[in-house]
């Protein structure tokens, strides 16, 4: 079915239309999704599969077969809905503070202190390098992505990473 006969359905029969793009495209959506979500539970990479297509029926009509296919639109979204959810994901992981959960006062002390170190050692890093840990361990995000984000190669970043890592590890803040 071309892109435009399958827009077309979306306005005449929106149920068949949503049946028939998530047989078309369900294994392409799962996988940008499940790459993003690398580690995330299977449930939280399936509603943000569906949450792609809900997106995809919300815009159906802003889309412009001139600018690009379905396919490459669906693409998209996928990939911003996916990075969201990472980030959301990624701020839930904190740990909770009930009361048998809450550490002795030397412990937290040990803990801010700590915190504090590896915050001067962060801030003392090459902006750069700085960029690249932050958007690894805090927003868990791919070194595909982070290399988008720098403007470097892949490996580079990895490279990067690898020395930054090293550097921290020799100066005991991790």
């Amino acid at each position: 079915m071309t892109d435009e006969k399958l827009i077309s359905l979306y306005r005449t029969d929106t149920r068949r239309a949503v049946r028939l793009t998530a047989e078309i495209y369900y294994g392409y959506v799962y996988k940008i999704v499940s790459g993003r979500l690398a580690g995330a539970a299977k449930e939280d990479v399936e509603e943000t599969v569906s949450d792609v297509f809900i997106r995809l029926w919300q815009d159906i009509d802003r889309i412009d077969l001139k600018k690009g296919s379905i396919k490459a639109y669906i693409s998209v979204i996928a990939q911003s809905i996916a990075k969201n959810r990472c980030l959301k994901l990624s701020r839930q992981q904190a740990m909770p503070l009930e009361e048998d959960t809450v550490a002795d006062s030397d412990d937290m002390q040990m803990r801010i202190t700590d915190r504090e170190a590896l915050i001067n050692a962060l801030k003392a890093l090459d902006p750069t390098d700085r960029k690249i840990v932050i958007l690894r361990f805090y927003y868990l995000c791919p070194h595909a992505e982070i290399a988008k984000a720098v403007g470097l190669k892949e490996t580079a970043v990895r490279k990067r990473l690898e020395r930054t890592l090293k550097k921290l590890r020799s100066e005991e803040l991790l």
